[in-house]
């Protein structure tokens, strides 16, 4: 029998079967959560407010429908060297690190007032490598500072570091704002379902999950919601992702809580160590 035709299948069903595990393992977390949650539902707004928890006004109750997607990391070290021009650059896991040489030059020079601007610099291949299978995060982008981007998936992002791409500006020597550098991650452009199309629950019920859940700290302040793709993970190389609602919570004014929810289950995604923003 063909070794490696017994391997793929074998393959084939640990992933699955990971993958099987994370949603019982998840739903029965929701469970528990049901009954309390069920409860608050029609009263969300208002317990917000008496705990002085400034959130968006009008949350949408809109489900929007996602899938378990599996995809390939990109490296890119070898696109680089056959494309890009006028610039120094680097990769370590997966990621470019690339600054521009000739910080005078024309090319560099964009008017950040316009969003077409920045868009047209990342297609121009002497710039970055496939910058027209990037969207602009308007979310994630400090103006005149940082601009990010990120693949997308049937216009759901990717939001975690495997399909980033982020500029940084600056001023040249002449004070004129310029592209000075940027980093890229990438993901191979055949990712592929695992699993049928699913609903996924609303920006709403992501805020109700994280209040039952005590993770909406008492005058906190909810500063952005996003729903997107992030990898859960990995088998031989091949990253599993799915949909999450992620939540920045202002729990003062030097920390930023960053909050996961998965958006099939209402569950809550933790690590050992919470991520903080700084």
């Amino acid at each position: 029998m063909d070794f490696k035709r017994v391997e793929g299948i074998f393959l084939l069903v640990f992933l699955f079967l990971n993958i099987f595990l994370f949603y019982v393992f998840q739903e029965n977390k929701v469970n528990d959560q049901s009954t309390l949650s069920g409860t608050i539902s029609d009263q969300i707004e208002e317990r917000l407010k008496a705990d002085k928890i400034n959130a968006p006004k009008n949350l949408s109750n809109e489900h929007r429908e996602g899938f378990y997607l599996a995809a390939n990391d990109v490296n890119l070290a070898s696109q680089a060297e056959k494309q890009l021009k006028n610039q120094e650059w680097y990769v370590t896991n997966n990621t470019l690190h690339s600054r521009f040489l000739n910080e005078n030059s024309d090319q560099l020079v964009i008017d950040f007032n316009s969003q077409q601007s920045v868009v047209d610099f990342i297609s121009n291949p002497d710039n970055v490598i496939q910058g027209s299978q990037y969207h602009l995060d308007l979310s994630r982008s400090k103006r005149n500072k940082r601009y990010v981007f990120s693949q997308a998936w049937e216009q759901i992002p990717f939001l975690d570091d495997t399909s980033t791409l982020t500029l940084i500006a600056g001023h040249n020597n002449q004070n004129k704002l310029i592209i000075e550098s940027y980093e890229q991650t990438m993901l191979s452009t055949d990712i592929e379902p695992l699993r049928e199309k699913q609903q996924l629950i609303s920006e709403r019920e992501a805020i109700i999950s994280l209040y039952t859940n005590n993770r909406l700290p008492a005058k906190s302040k909810i500063q952005r919601t996003e729903l997107g793709y992030s990898r859960i993970f990995t088998v031989r190389g091949k990253g599993v992702y799915i949909p999450i609602w992620i939540v920045d919570v202002e729990t003062n004014k030097n920390n930023t809580q960053v909050e996961r929810v998965n958006a099939f289950t209402s569950a809550i995604i933790t690590s050992n160590v919470s991520e903080v923003k700084h």
